[in-house]
């Protein structure tokens, strides 16, 4: 009897704190998955459709997500008072929902729609039984990718619409704004050892009168060799 005294305090705070922890991971879980069903869900609706660039619309989405759990999780927070949660512990779980759905726009989606290897592999998705040497491969690039897709011209109207390159006659210049991006993706490029020819190689001399790329625009000849 003189042990219950001091025994049932201690037991009574561990089962408090287990609870804590049940409904802190319950919360947590929670925000992740309405967050993600709910970013992917924006997507397939009209909401900034106008926005024709993946990434920016992408992230308006986000911000769209984010308001959204945070009211759910919000919510869910108050029902959970007498398990010891905190509305602003939706705020957490918002957070943590928000970086994951970043991580995973960023490294799926985004991938997917601009990769020059997704595109490849798809090409030989397609053919499953053919064998392609480094020059059918380049060939396919320039006949399909710059060709029928219009990818460069794809970019540069991107680039133009972000601000890092302006119309200049019947073809574009950087703008200091792209310079500057330039500067700081060589930072990023010599602090993880990637492959810096991307962004400072030398520059190319301008293709000849008629040497176009085949199956392509003169226009898109010009620019990929630009």
């Amino acid at each position: 009897m003189t042990e219950a005294g001091p025994t049932t305090p201690a037991r009574r705070r561990a089962g408090q704190a287990l609870r804590w922890l049940c409904a802190q991971a319950l919360l947590q879980a929670g925000a992740i998955v309405f967050g993600l069903a709910s970013f992917v869900l924006l997507f397939q609706t009209d909401l900034w459709s106008g926005v024709t660039i993946l990434f920016y619309r992408g992230l308006i989405l986000l911000a769209v997500a984010f308001l959204l759990t945070l009211a759910v999780t919000a919510a869910l927070a108050g029902l959970g008072r007498p398990w010891g949660l905190r509305r602003r512990d939706a705020l957490g779980a918002c957070v943590l929902s928000l970086s994951l759905n970043l991580s995973a726009f960023v490294i799926l989606p985004v991938t997917v729609d601009r990769s020059i290897s997704v595109f490849l592999l798809g090409q030989m998705a397609a053919q499953p039984g053919e064998r392609f040497t480094p020059e059918r491969a380049r060939a396919v690039f320039e006949r399909v990718y710059l060709g029928e897709f219009r990818q460069m011209e794809r970019r540069l109207a991107e680039q133009q619409a972000s601000g890092n390159v302006a119309r200049a006659g019947d073809g574009y210049v950087i703008t200091p704004q792209g310079s500057a991006f330039i500067r700081f993706c060589g930072l990023v490029a010599r602090a993880f050892r990637t492959d810096t020819r991307m962004i400072g190689g030398p520059a190319t001399a301008p293709p000849p009168p008629g040497a176009g790329v085949p199956g392509a625009p003169d226009g898109a000849a010009g620019a990929l060799r630009r």
